[in-house]
């Protein structure tokens, strides 16, 4: 592969014993558009393998990772993920096993494929696809194409939060810039939908104004538990889920009826059955 074309490349970082569904995400991403640099498909037999890794790093536009228990072990795909954090390039986070999260990437979006491959897939595409460079030439203004309705849009991340959660503001965003009409905009979302009722109820909302909020939605439900205990089950949450765990326990205390549902709550984030147990015996030893 010529440096050009690294340049224009996602590093596919995996530890090797998720080498098959590794190689099927390299292959289905390719397919879908996405240029892709793999070791295993992108080295020549004359090249110094460790030194051709340490190239495609240096050199790729971004980086894939697929996340498992297996490769959050790995020094090897730590070091990948924080050179190219260090170096400022995107890093996509694909997990296809529950697992801890890296601590570098706990505030990151993750693309979830541990249920259903073929939505991760297109998930993966829509990101990947919209990062492209800009292609306007150097002192032209860019061309409007898209939706550029500020409202529209915003609707658009609302309604798709809810069926697709924090992921939907990426896809509308690239499916904007595609779409000619809000009618197509719906309709290229809704394929990002698995369940077929959630896409015709998602798609027929197009052109539909967004419904104010209702009196009691406007209201900010105030948590019953003790603000010293949220602090405490935030504080006990960070070996598992890094940094985010306070605001996550806040989250929750908002809407948990007692701190022995919230302790459930914060539990079930857990991905190890293990962790979560033990979580579950720290959070309720006073």
């Amino acid at each position: 592969m010529s440096e050009a074309a690294l340049s224009e490349s996602y590093f596919l970082s995996y530890s090797r014993a998720d080498e098959k569904i590794a190689m099927r995400f390299a292959n289905d991403l390719r397919e879908g558009g996405i240029a892709m640099w793999v070791d295993q498909l992108d080295i020549r037999p004359s090249e110094h393998w460790d030194r051709a890794i340490e190239r495609a790093v240096h050199e790729c536009r971004g980086l894939v990772v697929i996340l498992s228990p297996r490769s959050v072990e790995s020094d090897n795909v730590a070091d990948e993920i924080s050179f190219a954090i260090d170096h400022k390039k995107p890093v996509l986070p694909i997990m296809i096993d529950k697992c801890r999260l890296p601590l570098r990437i706990t505030r990151m979006q993750v693309i979830d494929a541990t249920a259903n491959y073929d939505r991760a897939l297109q998930q993966c595409v829509a990101v990947l696809g919209g990062e492209g460079p800009s292609t306007s030439r150097a002192g032209a203004p860019p061309a409007q194409k898209g939706i550029t309705d500020g409202e529209t849009i915003a609707t658009a991340k609302s309604r798709l939060t809810d069926i697709l959660g924090p992921i939907a503001g990426i896809v509308v965003d690239r499916e904007a810039n595609r779409a000619n009409s809000t009618a197509e905009l719906y309709a290229m979302l809704g394929s990002h939908i698995d369940s077929e009722k959630d896409r015709e109820r998602f798609v027929a909302l197009a052109g539909k104004r967004a419904e104010p909020p209702s009196a009691t939605a406007a209201t900010p439900q105030k948590s019953s538990i003790a603000t010293a205990e949220v602090d405490r089950l935030g504080a006990l949450l960070t070996p598992y889920l890094g940094p985010i765990s306070a605001a996550v326990a806040r989250r929750e205390s908002a809407t948990a009826s007692s701190a022995d549902e919230l302790q459930q709550r914060l539990a079930d984030l857990i991905p190890n059955a293990r962790e979560r147990a033990h979580f579950l015996r720290e959070s309720q030893s006073r």
